[in-house]
């Protein structure tokens, strides 16, 4: 490369004259003259178009460059959005204790506060929390319960009749049999106010309904606590400062089916019920022995299922009578079971329960009836036992199939019993009315709130 096409290129890219190394005027650079430092192979040819060297990055940057720290791997954002999420679940569940644990507590204050029965301060402890949005099902449901029960005590008919019966069962309360004292109380008072007593007739023009406005009516009578509704368990609790009565409710149009809850025995029940010599005597003994045993477990069983229930039922007949059973279940079938009064029946038939083993075979459940056993007099002036059923249980669930007249005599003669009947005390015409004086559908559910 000649000296002109040199300077020319130098000229071109602007290169300080400083820099030519063969420029007289100037002291030698200390950088390498451009032109020396290209070998043969990389001579350029003016004739090409001239390279933009503004990008040729120096060494020393390289270098650093090099130090630096290796750049991170890309995450995958699943793994990012991982721990946040369990965090949050963490988070949601310690936040959902906390507020069931603070429902816990109100609702403890809340048995204590119905102790005082003042509907007004009741709702008022209600109220707020109706507007919370964040309740659990089964905390929204004991609210409205007990806010529908407040409303019914508001009613001054009502809350006249709460205060007489609450007073009589406080002064009366016979605590080895609740049951029996609080209906006699209930009915007792109602006997005397015809017009809230048709409340019960006109519960059955609600048809399926009705078990629940019931089971509301007699705590808004008793100024208790709904707990439940659940067939198998306590549904209304009554609280004072010296005892708490658990109670289940039913009402029935007629008497011989009325359902009490499941039950079944249960594999260690024997163990439970039975001592260790009479246990190896299910097994070993006679005939006649295995069989007595074996009953007194199944009647052990079932009072314990429900000893802690205080049963209120109510049927309502066609004639607008009202009849009133209170019924501890527990010491009624211990009671009459060690007195002769009950037996069981146990067989299999053609409709009885069954279940398949683990080798395919078909195995038949037995059928359960307890009998009440009458003595009833013959011809001959001589009293011959007969029985007549009593309870029975079908599909898991003992039923009370007792008729009216069974009902009768056995609340004469049974521990832990008591009933009472009130007929209707209005004009018959009237009856039909009373039973059809209740919300439609359509004025439930289209009601412009």
């Amino acid at each position: 490369m000649n000296r002109q096409n040199l300077e020319d290129w130098l000229v071109e890219f602007d290169i300080p004259a400083a820099a030519q190394g063969d420029s007289p005027a100037g002291p030698p650079t200390s950088q390498p003259d451009y032109a020396d430092s290209m070998n043969s192979d990389n001579q350029i040819d003016p004739n090409e178009p001239s390279a933009d060297y503004s990008q040729i990055e120096d060494p020393n940057l390289e270098k650093d460059k090099m130090s630096d720290p290796p750049a991170e791997q890309p995450i995958d954002s699943d793994e990012i959005q991982e721990e946040p999420e369990i965090e949050d679940e963490i988070e949601d569940e310690i936040e959902g204790k906390k507020e069931d644990d603070d429902f816990e507590i109100w609702k403890s204050n809340y048995f204590k506060e119905s102790i005082k029965s003042n509907p007004n301060d009741l709702i008022d402890m209600l109220s707020p929390l109706r507007e919370k949005d964040e309740l659990f099902p089964y905390q929204r449901k004991f609210v409205e319960d007990n806010f529908n029960i407040q409303l019914l005590r508001l009613n001054s008919n009502i809350l006249d009749a709460s205060k007489n019966i609450r007073k009589n069962i406080k002064d009366q309360l016979d605590k080895n049999n609740p049951a029996t004292s609080i209906a006699n109380h209930i009915a007792n008072v109602l006997d005397t106010m015809p017009h809230l007593n048709n409340t019960f007739i006109k519960m059955m023009g609600y048809s399926g309904n009705k078990g629940e406005l019931h089971r509301k009516f007699i705590a808004a009578l008793l100024g208790a606590v709904q707990v439940s509704s659940s067939p198998d368990k306590e549904n209304i609790i009554l609280n004072e400062r010296e005892y708490s009565v658990k109670m289940a409710t039913r009402l029935n149009s007629e008497w011989g089916d009325v359902a009490l809850g499941s039950w079944s025995l249960r594999e260690g029940d024997p163990e439970r019920y039975l001592s260790e010599p009479e246990v190896q005597r299910l097994s070993e003994g006679s005939p006649e022995e295995r069989e007595v045993l074996r009953r007194r477990v199944i009647i052990e069983s079932i009072a314990k299922q429900f000893e802690e229930q205080a049963f209120v039922i109510n049927v309502v007949s066609d004639d607008g009578t009202i009849y009133y059973l209170g019924w501890d279940i527990s010491n009624a079938l211990r009671a009459a079971y060690t007195e002769g009064k009950l037996i069981i029946k146990i067989n299999k038939s053609e409709n009885s329960e069954s279940i398949i083993d683990d080798n395919g075979s078909i195995i038949s459940m037995m059928d359960l009836k307890i009998m009440f056993v009458k003595n009833s007099e013959n011809l001959s002036l001589q009293f011959e036992p007969e029985e007549i059923e009593f309870m029975e249980k079908r599909n898991g669930m003992l039923f009370l199939t007792a008729g009216l007249s069974t009902i009768k005599e056995t609340a004469s003669v049974f521990q832990g019993t008591a009933f009472k009947e009130i007929p209707y005390q209005g004009n018959p015409s009237d009856l039909k009315s009373t039973r059809r004086c209740v919300y439609s559908a359509h004025d439930m559910l289209m009601r412009q709130c």
